[in-house]
């Protein structure tokens, strides 16, 4: 087993004999082909403790009689340094040897099953995890089922990091190989950091709330709570450093901060307004855990998303890896353009573009109103209205392109319906959000008298018809009646009623009743006979 050695200097303070802080302050890699048998370790400063044994999975030391065990994923104390600081007080320094293996290692149960539907090989119940660079997870690990190209993992509990701080509830997401860039952090979390004696602040670092993913790869801006709170940016676990002169960093402003891990059960935003000189930035990171699976709340996974507003009003989203220095940069993005309100997605590669979609309308550059159906029948609708004349009605049911009065339609316009409306057309004059007429507007009134029928059948019974009769005042919009739920009037003349169905016209006339039939077929045998279905019957008679 390929291993690596640490030795981990801790700066700490001892009051009349108690240990009242500790803190990493050095740190020394030692890889396994330095270790020799019977010779010093290399890189110990403080003394020389010489290797008595190294198995690959266990290192023993020895010093001043004394004998050292240390085993993979351990660290023990081996030597300690101290001298008087006053009051009482006692700086000292700990020597610490951890052994860490350069392979991922998990314990804990681990399931198997192979189906048609399924595919589940991978970790289940309470285990641990140790890393390669030193990190340790304990937690319960949970199994996305009924995933056909195999099944997606995460993991709840506390991750420890190798330099002492800790995160107490923590997601990790896994993969069903034991590759550790698949087995790490994913999500936003506060970062806790040993606090040391109030007396000696220079040694404290504060806790912060950072952003990991892929492998627990730190990404965007972490923030650190101290008593001023500062920013640090990451891309892929790497420092992004920047410099205001040749021997200057740079560092962005803290205008303001909001910290929100309430709102949502096991998640965390992190709200944050940077200033660089005149330009404003705004980022949002949010993450935690969603439900994997829709029947079974009980299974996780964690999730990140990432939100970037530029000073020129712009809006980046993402899934919080694929932007860097406020650009898109590997990835997909969602691009919102405040100077022409439009958006699309990009793709980029190594901040070069690869590939875009078309240019979209954009809610975020309309105004959201609630309007009158614009057909005239049916109940108010919300809309988003554009500057330019163009209304789309609830999810795109309607659309409208004309003239706008008061945010809503009024004069010559073009309305067109999904196609849970036939694709229907409607052109002319539309009068306080409304549709009129592309001529002179009828006002008198027009009844009408409808017997419907409907019928229930099957291959062994040819049921028997029901009918209904009623009159009614004809109204532009749907008929509503069984069967007949898509048919609608669109036009109401003196001397005409047209209904519309798709690309379908029919006309009804005083002296002409119009009678309609429809067949709604059921079930069908594996070799395509309908089993059963439902006759209906529509006749319309103009009243005089």
């Amino acid at each position: 087993m390929a291993t690596v050695c640490y030795i981990n200097v801790y700066q700490g303070y001892i009051d009349r004999g108690a240990t009242v802080s500790s803190m990493p302050c050095e740190h020394y890699e030692v890889d396994e082909e330095q270790i020799k048998v019977g010779e010093p370790l290399p890189k110990f400063k403080c003394s020389n403790p010489v290797v008595t044994a190294y198995d690959g999975q266990q290192l023993t030391l020895e010093l001043r009689g004394k004998t050292f065990t240390i085993k993979v994923g351990q660290e023990v104390e081996i030597d300690s340094t101290s001298y008087e600081v006053g009051m009482g007080v006692h700086s000292s320094k700990r020597y610490c040897v951890k052994l860490i293996s350069k392979e991922l290692i998990y314990k804990g149960d681990w399931q198997f099953a192979d189906t048609i539907m399924q595919k589940l090989a991978g970790p289940i119940g309470d285990g641990e995890v140790w890393y390669p660079g030193g990190d340790h997870f304990k937690g319960t690990f949970h199994l996305s089922y009924a995933c056909i190209s195999g099944p997606a993992y995460a993991a709840d509990g506390r991750y420890d990091f190798a330099d002492g701080s800790w995160i107490e509830r923590a997601w990790i997401h896994t993969s069903k190989d034991r590759e550790p860039q698949w087995w790490g952090l994913h999500g936003v979390f506060r970062i806790r950091r040993p606090k040391l004696h109030p007396d000696y602040p220079s040694f404290d670092t504060p806790d912060s709330i950072a952003m990991f993913l892929h492998g627990g790869k730190r990404y965007g801006f972490e923030l650190f709570l101290g008593e001023k709170p500062w920013v640090r940016e990451w891309y892929a676990g790497d420092r992004i450093v920047r410099y205001s002169a040749p021997d200057e960093l740079f560092q962005y402003e803290v205008v303001d901060f909001e910290l929100d891990e309430t709102s949502r059960v096991d998640c965390t935003t992190l709200r944050l307004t940077l200033r660089d000189g005149n330009k404003v930035y705004r980022i949002e990171q949010q993450g935690g855990r969603y439900v994997a699976n829709q029947y079974d709340n009980y299974i996780y996974e964690p999730s990140t998303h990432a939100t970037v507003e530029l000073p020129n009003g712009d809006i980046l989203e993402h899934y919080g890896d694929d932007v860097r220095d406020f650009k898109p940069y590997d990835g997909y993005v969602d691009v919102y353009c405040a100077k022409t309100g439009m958006s699309r997605k990009e793709h980029w590669k190594q901040g070069q573009l690869t590939d875009d979609q078309e240019w979209q309308r954009d809610s975020r550059s309309s105004t959201k109103v609630t309007l009158p159906d614009p057909t005239g029948i049916g109940d108010e609708l919300e809309a988003y209205v554009w500057k330019d004349g163009h209304i789309e009605y609830q999810y795109k049911e309607w659309v409208y392109d004309g003239e706008v009065r008061n945010n809503r339609p009024d004069g010559q316009g073009v309305l067109v319906g999904d196609r849970r409306h036939g694709n229907r057309r409607y052109e002319g004059i539309f009068i306080n959000g409304v549709f009129v007429s592309d001529e002179e507007q009828f006002d008198g009134e027009i009844k009408l008298h409808v017997k419907s029928g409907h019928k229930s059948w099957s291959v062994y019974s040819d049921g028997e018809w029901e009918y209904h009769e009623e009159d009614f005042v004809a109204k532009r919009g749907r008929l509503n009646f069984d069967g007949f739920w898509g048919y609608e009037i669109t036009s109401i003349k003196p001397e005409c009623i047209i209904i519309e169905y798709y690309d379908k016209k029919y006309e009804l006339r005083p002296d002409k009743p119009l009678r309609l039939s429809k067949e709604i077929e059921g079930r069908e045998y594996s070799d395509g006979c309908v089993y059963d279905g439902d006759d209906y019957s529509l006749e319309l008679t103009w009243q005089q």
